[in-house]
Parts: structure tokens; C-alpha cells; sequence
């Protein structure tokens, strides 16, 4: 036998944008997610109010559920045809938390930037902030670019330090680079500061020294040589 009530709910939750109503239309949630918690539906509140601009922080202690907002909220964007949609966290094994979150709501996530729910806004991708910023452009370059409508950034100071981390380079200066990278620096090095450079020739544990622009700029094809 047919529950038709059950069809129609299922249709209600692609239409529904208001993340509050959207969380209780949902037919296929966990026992455990009966009711938002108060903080929850604050948030969803302030959000839907701001929806439209174009940047916007949440701020939530740790365990007031920020993960079950984060998923209301992309979806409720998806219904308003905002998509793609993504949910990007630090790390591998906060995706999987986020997806069996997910799943126990019963909203449609998936981890594959190319599948085809994904780009038609019916599923939401979920990655590390490491497939997000790095140099191989899974999301596509020019024509072929995929473009993220919607994006959540779960933990974003660990994410900061993520996309830091993906544009630094380390260099041991035991390493035959250091001394030719070195020496090509030292004397920019020097005009601003020769203990510093001293430290550096020396070896000398914690020694540090910011490069100005301008010498950067002028050495960069050596430096890609190098390198």
C-alpha cells in the first residue's frame, strides 16, 4: 500500500527554502533529530534573514550541532536553485562525520566533484579543504570550470591553515637549495638587518627573516630554476 502523505513530503523537502521548516518536513531523519535545538533554529533564523549576501560568518560553540545546520542550510540553498553546493572541513575524517550526519537526516551527499547529482544541485558535495585549494583544479579551469554557487567552510581557521600549509614551501637548510636560495636573498637580507643575515649564514637554530617583495620579484626566474 501506497502512503501518499509520504509522497508528498518527499516532493515538499526540494521545495521547502526556510531551513527550519525544511528540518521537520524531513521523512527519513534519525529518531535522535525529532526537534532543532534552540541555537540551531537561532542560527537558521539569523541566516534565512541574510541569505542573499554574499558572505556570511556563523559563529557556534563546539557540539551545538553546527554540522546539522551546515547541511539545512546548503540544502535550503539548493532549493532556491543555488547549486553546486559544497561542505568543505579541515580534514578526511571530519567528511566522514559529515556524511554520516548526513545520511541519518537523509539528505543526498556525495564526495565526487564530477558526479552528475552534484552538479545538477541534488546532491551536495562534501571534500577536505585540500581538494578545494590545490594545483591540480579538480573543479575544472576556464570553460570546463565547475562553478560553486553555494559553499560552506566548516572550522575555518583549520582550513586557513590548510590553504597556508598548500602554498608553503619547506626547504631544509641542510638542503643544497637553502644555500642557493640563500645566497641569492642575503643581501636584500642584510640592508635590513645584518645579525639577521648573520644568523642565517650561521645556521642558528629559530633564525628568521622575512624576504622583501621587491627582491622576490627581482629573482624569480632564478628562483623557478632552483627550484
Amino acid at each position: 500500500m501506497i502512503d501518499f502523505n509520504l509522497l508528498n513530503t518527499e516532493k515538499t523537502i526540494d521545495t521547502l527554502t526556510n531551513p527550519r521548516d525544511l528540518f521537520s518536513a524531513l521523512p527519513h531523519k534519525n529518531e535522535k533529530y525529532q526537534y532543532p535545538r534552540d541555537v540551531q533554529a537561532q542560527v537558521w533564523k539569523r541566516w534565512y534573514e541574510k541569505r542573499d549576501d554574499k558572505n556570511i560568518v556563523l559563529k557556534m560553540n563546539t557540539g551545538s550541532g553546527k554540522t546539522v545546520v551546515g547541511l539545512l542550510i546548503l540544502k535550503s540553498s539548493l532549493n532556491e536553485k543555488k547549486a553546486p553546493a559544497v561542505y568543505v572541513v579541515p580534514d578526511n575524517f571530519l567528511v566522514q562525520q559529515v556524511i554520516e550526519e548526513a545520511t541519518q537526516l537523509g539528505i543526498p551527499v556525495t564526495t565526487n566533484e564530477k558526479s552528475v547529482n552534484f552538479i545538477r544541485g541534488k546532491e551536495i558535495l562534501v571534500c577536505n579543504m585540500h581538494k578545494l585549494v590545490n594545483g591540480r583544479s579538480v573543479f575544472g579551469v576556464n570553460e570546463k570550470k565547475i562553478e560553486i554557487s553555494t559553499i560552506i567552510i566548516d572550522d575555518a581557521h583549520a582550513c586557513i591553515d590548510t590553504v597556508e600549509s598548500q602554498f608553503t614551501l619547506k626547504i631544509p637548510n641542510d638542503n643544497q637549495m637553502y644555500n642557493q636560495i640563500l645566497n641569492i636573498f642575503l643581501p636584500s637580507i642584510e640592508e635590513q638587518s645584518e645579525s639577521k643575515a648573520y644568523e642565517l649564514k650561521e645556521n642558528q637554530p629559530n633564525a628568521i627573516a622575512l624576504v622583501p617583495f621587491w627582491s622576490w620579484k627581482n629573482h624569480l626566474d632564478a628562483i623557478r630554476k632552483i627550484l
